[in-house]
């Protein structure tokens, strides 16, 4: 059968064909179907992880080892944790776009102290323990950071691990363990760090411009300068200077707010993004017209982004780096290693390799989400 034949709606796939990227998968809507109605255990999640490793190690390219982080002051730095390539096939290789420029350029290799390091660290609020022997670490890449979703059931961490990167109360400090930026303790908010929140966070009582420019205003910029600069990334973010800049956040819609939060992070152009969720409250187009242009600025900026989301979809798109968490109280299950996205959001979510990899990651943790509520 020819590619113009297996285009034709209603033509019957040859023997072994993959299905058209999009086309529904009969036979794991059936397998998940059949499981919703059987109790789900412990020895029933940890078998879906073993199989999703298995999965998406076979045909995976061999990765070389970052070297061994060396021992930062008085605090052991943890070695790497095992971690997993999803599947690489031809059609996730990076592409060529319009001007020959790679969508996203390759890591370089890592320098000597790694962005992010957890090492055992625990967090307890009185009897309630939120996250526990979370130990990770995230490599220095000169030239372009990673990025570094966290998934994972509800209530198991994940916002309490960004919080504390960002030395915020009250998940800041830990109860135990070591948290190390750039080689060194943490000691609360820095202007190396920049958060973006799942709420609109933006100054009701400051215009679209003003707010941009809080900021600057804060490290002492002067106003002339400050202002330039916030125009500058009303701009990059998608915002008109003319219509936009003066208006007030309750003008504007809610994506419309996101970018606002976004262009008052990166115009202060921090080392470390944190990002909480933000365009949970998106519609599905806005969302994804969203997850593109952070692509867009983070190619440009390069920072190491950590990014909370429920969504696997949008994890497997932006992430370089997964870490999935397990329930309460968290710890990590498993990281992943993801290939760079050679192509605009909507069209990578069609790719059946995009496809496979999310289907593994949801089973394990609705595995872990069913456990949960039947009290495993």
């Amino acid at each position: 059968m020819s590619a113009d034949d297996a285009s034709k709606p209603g033509a019957t796939p040859p023997p072994g064909a993959t299905p058209p990227a999009g086309a529904a998968q009969p036979e794991r809507v059936a397998e998940a179907a059949s499981r919703s109605a059987e109790p789900v255990d412990p020895v029933a999640a940890e078998a879906a992880l073993r199989e999703l490793e298995r999965e998406l190690a076979a045909g995976a390219e061999e990765r070389p080892e970052a070297p061994p982080t060396p021992a930062l002051g008085s605090a052991t730095a943890p070695a790497p944790m095992p971690v997993t390539p999803a599947k690489a096939t031809a059609e996730r290789t990076p592409a060529a776009v319009t001007g020959g420029a790679p969508i996203m350029k390759p890591l370089a290799p890592a320098a000597p102290t790694p962005v992010v390091v957890f090492d055992k660290v625990t967090k307890s609020y009185g009897s309630f323990t939120a996250i526990k022997d979370v130990s990770f670490r995230i490599d220095d890449h000169p030239g372009r950071g990673e990025m570094v979703p966290i998934l994972g059931p509800s209530g198991c961490g994940k916002s309490t691990v960004i919080r504390m990167i960002a030395g915020l109360s009250p998940q800041f400090p830990q109860t135990s363990g070591t948290v190390l930026v750039d080689g060194k303790v943490i000691k609360g908010p820095g202007s190396d760090r920049g958060m973006v929140f799942q709420d609109y966070t933006s100054f009701d009582n400051r215009s679209v411009l003003d707010n941009v420019a809080f900021g600057l205003e804060c490290r002492g910029v002067a106003r002339a300068e400050r202002l330039d600069r916030a125009r500058l990334w009303i701009s990059k973010v998608g915002l008109s200077i003319k219509k936009d800049a003066d208006k007030y956040p309750s003008e504007l819609s809610g994506g419309m707010r996101q970018r606002v939060a976004i262009a008052r992070t990166l115009v202060l152009e921090p080392r470390i993004i944190l990002m909480d969720e933000p365009f949970g409250a998106l519609d599905p187009p806005t969302r994804a017209r969203m997850q593109d242009l952070l692509i867009g600025l983070w190619r440009e900026q390069s920072p190491t982004v950590f990014f909370i989301t429920h969504s696997v979809e949008e994890a497997v798109y932006l992430g370089d780096h997964v870490l999935i968490f397990s329930s309460s109280p968290g710890t990590i299950l498993k990281e992943i290693k993801i290939p760079p996205p050679d192509r605009p959001s909507n069209a990578m979510q069609r790719d059946p390799a995009f496809l496979e990899t999310v289907y593994g990651i949801k089973d394990v943790i609705e595995k872990l989400e069913s456990s949960q509520r039947g009290g495993d």
